[in-house]
């Protein structure tokens, strides 16, 4: 292996990385890894380690990535629809925001590190209490615009078997950018904005109505969600009275405008009926384990390319994939 800037085995890189990415922060790592392992190595030089496997595997990712980008039509395999396997393949994504030293300039900014999730439905086994458990799944991540995650997220679709399956279904909660990388990179898919995310805005636009009416509040939200679940979008919108006011409060949606826009993706009672999921919750639960729980420390910030090299370990570890990891430092 050509070291990484340190005389080291190819396994104890690994190692280091994965303890490094794993733990709340370098410091933890070193304490951590002289308790198990029986050596001390400094944070600082389990930081340096870490951040450039991170490096290596986010290098690696982006150019695999940019080749699927560039030719999809000899990416995505071409398989007749009587040819395809049964069941659904999923893609989400969503964002989290973490915060980051502003470059050349003293202080902090908050940045959104986005996060996709591929995994398809027969890799879902439910526990007794009913909490639904994904057995195989892989998460990308990346710091920064949608033009850079647009490739990586395709090619993490295409890994997963995108084209062979009889559905794809994209899930995405209301953000229009989210929208527009799903008509380009996935045009045959099914889109689902996120029911939490629906019944979440028309509570917060029903408070606004009945602010000191909590039962009329909950009853029209009832109404309104109950029409949208039916695919009967003319008629919740019809229930939202017209307001004289030009602009809302903040945190209060425009919800005709809301509806409208994502009119053909919210008939809730068809889409279950075809087996369809119609929540996100597998991909904001993995934006807990892969970025916040890593990345939004106390006190902390991060460099953007610090950042994304973390970032892209936890992803790893968090899908199961860490061989990849070893494979790319050649461990044998």
């Amino acid at each position: 292996m050509e070291q990484i800037g340190h005389k080291m085995t190819p396994e104890m890189a690994a190692k280091i990385a994965y303890v490094g990415q794993f733990s709340s922060s370098f410091k933890d790592a070193a304490e951590c890894f002289d308790y198990v392992a029986g050596q001390y190595i400094s944070s600082s030089l389990i930081r340096q380690v870490t951040e450039e496997t991170g490096k290596k595997v986010d290098e690696e990712q982006r150019e695999s990535a940019k080749q699927a980008y560039a030719k999809p039509e000899e990416a995505v395999p071409a398989v007749l629809p009587k040819d395809r396997k049964s069941g659904t393949l999923y893609v989400m994504t969503d964002g989290s925001q973490v915060n980051t030293r502003k470059e050349d300039k003293e202080g902090s900014t908050w940045k959104e590190m986005k996060l996709g999730l591929v995994y398809n439905n027969a890799q879902i086994r439910t526990r007794k209490s009913g909490q639904a458990i994904l057995t195989d799944k892989e998460y990308v991540t990346h710091f920064g615009g949608v033009n850079e995650f647009k490739p990586l997220l395709f090619n993490t679709a295409v890994n997963a078997g995108y084209g062979t399956y009889e559905h794809t279904a994209f899930i995405g909660d209301g953000a229009i950018w989210i929208w527009n990388l799903a008509d380009e990179m996935f045009p045959d898919a099914v889109q689902v904005l996120d029911y939490y995310h629906m019944s979440e805005n028309v509570h917060d636009y029903a408070k606004y109505l009945y602010p000191s009416d909590e039962a009329e509040m909950k009853q029209w939200a009832s109404a309104v969600i109950a029409n949208v679940e039916s695919g009967k979008i003319d008629e919740a919108i019809q229930m939202i009275p017209t307001l004289s006011q030009k602009k809302l409060p903040s945190g209060v949606p425009n919800l005709p405008v809301y509806l409208e826009n994502n009119r053909n993706r919210m008939n809730y009672n068809e889409l279950e009926e075809r087996g369809f999921k119609v929540g996100s919750g597998a991909v904001e639960s993995g934006n807990k384990k892969v970025i916040q729980q890593r990345m939004k420390q106390s006190g902390m910030r991060w460099n953007m390319g610090t950042g994304q090299s973390i970032a892209a370990l936890r992803a790893k570890s968090a899908s199961g994939r860490w061989k990849d990891v070893e494979h790319l430092l050649n461990v044998s």
